[in-house]
């Protein structure tokens, strides 16, 4: 006997992959299609926009999986296997643990998979393997591309440290920043301070950290962490540095800047 099974939509899309036109709404618009071509009842589109298929932590995602455990959702249509998960163990986590737990169907257009044979079952452990190795093949490309960036002396990303700022790609010196930062060398090297020391000082002295909040012995200890940057090179993986890349803010002939104290 033909069973109609109450059937929702999931749609994601990386930044990345909105400009390359992978959309939230063309991916359900087929979903839909396909809900309509077997005469099931269309429930709803979850939707997570913007947001990394590496996390499982996507409102939309959470929404749908609390109503598959509901029971309010008996059909799971996706455009593509990897809109779950880029990742083989979350992808088949959401399968297997949730989905088909609750004898729920997942239908992936692109793959054209069922569940509701054999064939499709085993195939999605297939592709998904091949999706996380995609996934894994795009990291190691970016990470390169970091090193070659660095290795040209251009600031690789993320937040500068507290003293700098990037400016076209290259560190910049904030003058008021960069004076906590020697204030913080020459109580450590010089005035033999300890960590916590340091920032109860600072904090007394009103002074506050880059999001306005009071320093806490971590920051400190990164800051220190950072001395070779802030002698004007670019330190990379383990150990490796590119040196005169940027504007110091400490001097090698200060003697706070010639110790290595962490």
């Amino acid at each position: 006997m033909y069973e109609i099974k109450k059937a929702c939509v999931y749609t994601r899309v990386s930044s990345d992959e909105q400009v390359k036109g992978c959309s939230l709404e063309e991916q359900e618009r087929m979903c839909k299609a396909a809900i309509e071509s077997k005469g099931w009842p269309y429930l709803k589109t979850y939707s997570d926009p913007g947001i990394s298929g590496r996390t499982m932590n996507r409102p939309g995602l959470q929404a749908m999986i609390d109503a598959i455990k509901s029971g309010e959702v008996q059909a799971v249509f996706i455009w593509k296997l990897d809109r779950l998960s880029r990742k083989q163990r979350d992808t088949m986590a959401i399968i297997e643990d949730i989905i088909m737990a609750n004898d729920v169907e997942i239908i992936s257009l692109h793959e054209t998979l069922d569940t509701t044979s054999p064939w499709g079952r085993a195939m999605i452990g297939i592709l998904s393997s091949f999706n996380q190795m995609e996934s894994e093949n795009i990291q190691m490309r970016t990470s390169m591309g970091r090193e070659a960036n660095i290795k040209k002396g251009q600031y690789a990303g993320g937040k500068p440290p507290l003293g700098y700022r990037s400016v076209n790609g290259v560190l910049t010196i904030v003058p008021e920043e960069a004076e906590i930062v020697r204030m913080i060398f020459d109580m450590r090297d010089n005035e033999k301070m300890t960590l916590v020391g340091i920032a109860n000082k600072l904090n007394e002295l009103g002074y506050r950290t880059r999001k306005g909040l009071e320093f806490k012995h971590s920051a400190i200890q990164n800051i220190i962490n950072n001395r070779e940057t802030y002698l004007g090179h670019y330190r990379y993986g383990v150990g490796n540095f590119i040196k005169n890349q940027h504007e110091p803010i400490l001097n090698d002939n200060d003697q706070y800047a010639n110790k290595r104290m962490y």
